[in-house]
């Protein structure tokens, strides 16, 4: 079983306090430390009798936690977090910063694949964030290039948090996932916007005709996926696109990090990324008819995690 530590639940803050020093509570400190998400970390439970340090992280007793600085306290449990809420609050410890696990924190062994995984958290959160990383990332790379947005692509589209910026530039904007309740929320979100059109997508087949995309991007969704997937996909980016069209790509780059070693389940990685690098893309947009003009390498959260691919189709 795996426990994805609840990075978008956890109000922002230098420091984290979590209940529980079993399984569960050891599988978030090495997520922790390889993403750096706080820079101060306690662990606390009724087993600690004694203070000790570790590195980075203080072990304390529980009867110390209410001397503690007010950070979140996430409960290192699933079975019995309401019994631990309920023995924090008689503590005296605020509600408002205790943090449970929901099913989407818990996995089995090789559980889903990107496209099947419950991403609402996580829009949620990132929704936030758009307007910096379109300003960014993403119109630097339109302002250089001059991409032809005739006829444009939002591949892996989520909630549409970067299409409803870019939408305005577009003649015709298609935003397409393998979410049912993305599109849906995406064709509510744009339904006055007469240029978008939203399209549910299976993962062996992108819902276009042959040469019919001018342009496509993908923005934070590519992370997740390994090198097989990204081989298909830009099988079927090089049938979509038409000749010279241009695709720009967030993916990966976790694969060989000088920091850590990337596992094959994606879940387990900084940040959730996928076990591929630069290197890779360059390979299979070889092999798949694109060339590829560049390539940025990108910290995200971890100095070099991730990649923008400009490519080009030959």
């Amino acid at each position: 079983m795996f426990y994805l530590f609840p990075f978008g639940n956890v109000p922002k803050s230098e420091g984290v306090i979590i209940y529980g020093a079993g399984d569960i509570g050891q599988s978030f400190l090495k997520q922790l430390e390889v993403t750096r998400f706080v820079s101060t970390i306690y662990v606390t439970d009724k087993k600690i009798t004694s203070a000790k340090q570790v590195g980075a992280i203080s072990f304390v007793p529980e009867h110390e936690l209410i001397r503690l600085p007010a950070y979140p306290i996430i409960v290192a449990s699933l079975k019995f977090a309401d019994e631990i809420e309920l023995h924090l609050k008689k503590l005296g410890v605020n509600a408002n910063r205790v943090v449970k696990l929901n099913a989407n924190h818990v996995m089995e062994e090789g559980q889903y694949e990107p496209h099947t995984f419950d991403w609402n958290e996580y829009y949620k959160d990132a929704e936030e964030h758009n307007e910096v990383q379109f300003q960014t990332y993403l119109e630097p790379l339109m302002q250089k290039y001059h991409f032809n947005l005739s006829q444009v692509m939002d591949f892996a589209c989520g909630k549409g948090r970067i299409a409803d910026l870019l939408s305005g530039n577009c003649e015709s904007l298609i935003c397409v996932d393998t979410s049912q309740e993305a599109i849906s929320h995406c064709a509510s979100r744009f339904d006055e916007k007469e240029n978008v059109e939203c399209r549910i997508s299976k993962p062996e087949k992108i819902p276009a005709d042959s040469g019919s995309v001018s342009f496509i991007y993908s923005w934070d969704a590519m992370v997740h996926f390994d090198y097989k997937s990204v081989d298909y996909i830009l099988s079927e980016f090089s049938r979509i696109l038409s000749i010279g069209g241009y695709a720009v790509l967030h993916h990966s780059n976790a694969r060989e990090h000088e920091d850590f070693k990337a596992d094959k389940n994606w879940r387990k990685n900084p940040h959730c990324r996928s076990e591929f690098n630069a290197e890779d893309m360059r390979h299979i947009c070889r092999k798949s008819g694109f060339i590829v003009e560049e390539q940025q390498i990108m910290d995200w959260g971890i100095k070099a995690l991730d990649c923008i691919s400009v490519i080009r189709k030959c």
